[in-house]
């Protein structure tokens, strides 16, 4: 018997979900448990697997689809069973859900206008949903275009967005005058001279929606101060050699940070429901910069692992990372985050806070400098490994001494390495 594969919910606070590909072609034969499509959230890309054994009969949501919850998304079934009317109704939820995304204040008043009109012309209304998206009727009576004169390229031969404006680009010489006019405030282009346009949704929407409420909401302050790394960058080469390994300069930035976290604890903090959180847990998040944007996934109790360990943990976390495989729990509960971008050359940049953290650390890259050194009261310059960090801070929460303070420990840390236990 069939049934739907539907958009899962794979997170506590996920309500919708992005289709990015699918693994499975309609026609194929999927067994219980086979990976099906793959699916972003909020955070990463997941792949999601089958529930059940069967043939891919039908896909309903395209790739790059912005999906509710729960709403079907593919059929599976047997080979030569009957799914039309699964088919009608799925595309039906389909496009309710539209409507009702677009027009929230309306969608009571939407969903009873669709009972009524479907008691008096059932059939009109089903034959024009399964002709035209509701967000492709709009488009085309902005731009006065006929709906009986475009072709679908949707399921079913639906027609979507691309297609009207599609059909405008061909046929814009006969095209109404007003409706160029509706098309240029509608930011419609010329062809040749768009290289590529994507729509603003998934991970970098959600990123820049976050990181746009923590500038404009929590007063930010920068401190920032130049490292010598010169001590630390020997100290790493002869643990390299010993343990024949790759420790890097931002895994011991991440273990010198938990360390001070440690002895400053009132800088790991969040604010939370108008309260001032102070965790016990040392939890660092790491930026890892993705091509469709940002994700930082968390070094759990950072503070009680060795260099090594946390070297590892940190390397499996950014592999995860880049190849979409990360779980909900790799990058939730983080106290305080750590950017890098060092290993791009980047001298010295400021970071903007990852709510509901109250401070971000920015780490520039190493960079050998003359530097005034004063031995025996002789001043005299010497060539030493520099690097800059700038400390970012929530001003409600943090202070400028309580910052500096934090800073400076740091800062005593990464010069002075010998001092802690690096295993």
């Amino acid at each position: 018997m069939a049934e739907y594969v539907i958009m899962p919910k794979l997170g506590f606070n996920m309500d919708k979900g992005t289709l990015v590909k699918w693994v499975k072609k309609e026609g194929d034969y999927i067994k219980e448990q086979e990976v099906i499509f793959e699916v972003e959230t909020n955070k990463t890309v997941m792949e999601v697997e089958a529930q059940i054994s069967g043939f891919l009969r039908k896909i309903l949501v395209t790739e790059g689809k912005e999906v509710p919850v729960t709403l079907p998304i593919a059929i599976i079934g047997d080979k030569d069973e009957d799914i039309n009317k699964m088919i009608d109704e799925a595309y039906q939820k389909l496009g309710k859900a539209e409507m009702i995304k677009k027009e929230p204040k309306t969608a009571k008043r939407i969903s009873q206008g669709i009972k009524e009109k479907q008691k008096i012309e059932p059939k009109k209304e089903k034959e024009e949903f399964k002709k035209i998206s509701p967000r492709a009727r709009r488009k085309a009576k902005e731009l006065g275009i006929e709906v009986q004169l475009l072709e679908g390229s949707g399921p079913e031969g639906l027609v979507i967005e691309k297609d009207v404006i599609s059909y405008y680009q061909k046929n814009k010489t006969k095209v109404s005058p007003v409706a160029k006019k509706l098309a240029e405030k509608a930011g419609i282009e010329e062809v040749e001279r768009i290289e590529k346009r994507i729509p603003y949704t998934g991970m970098r929407k959600i990123i820049g929606d976050r990181l746009s409420i923590s500038k404009f909401s929590a007063p930010h302050i920068y401190f920032t101060t130049s490292v010598d790394m010169s001590k630390a960058k020997e100290l790493l080469f002869r643990l390299n050699q010993e343990i024949k390994g790759k420790i890097s300069i931002n895994d011991v930035v991440i273990f010198v940070v938990a360390k001070a976290l440690c002895e400053q604890p009132k800088i790991n903090c969040s604010l939370i429901n108008e309260k001032i959180v102070y965790h016990k847990d040392v939890n660092i998040g790491a930026v890892i910069a993705l091509e469709e944007g940002l994700i930082v996934p968390v070094v759990k109790n950072a503070d009680k692992k060795s260099l090594l360990v946390l070297s590892e943990e940190t390397k499996k976390l950014i592999k995860l990372a880049r190849e979409r495989k990360l779980m909900p729990d790799d990058y939730k509960g983080g106290t305080f985050t750590i950017s890098n971008l060092g290993m791009y050359g980047i001298e010295q940049f400021t970071a903007i806070i990852n709510p509901p953290e109250a401070a971000i650390l920015a780490v520039g890259t190493v960079k050998k400098m003359p530097t005034v050194t004063e031995e025996g009261g002789v001043e005299k310059i010497e060539i030493h490994s520099l690097m800059k960090i700038t400390l970012s801070v929530d001003h409600r929460l943090i202070d400028g001494i309580m910052a500096a303070n934090f800073l400076k420990r740091v800062k005593y840390y990464l010069e002075f390495p010998e001092g802690l236990l690096l295993f």
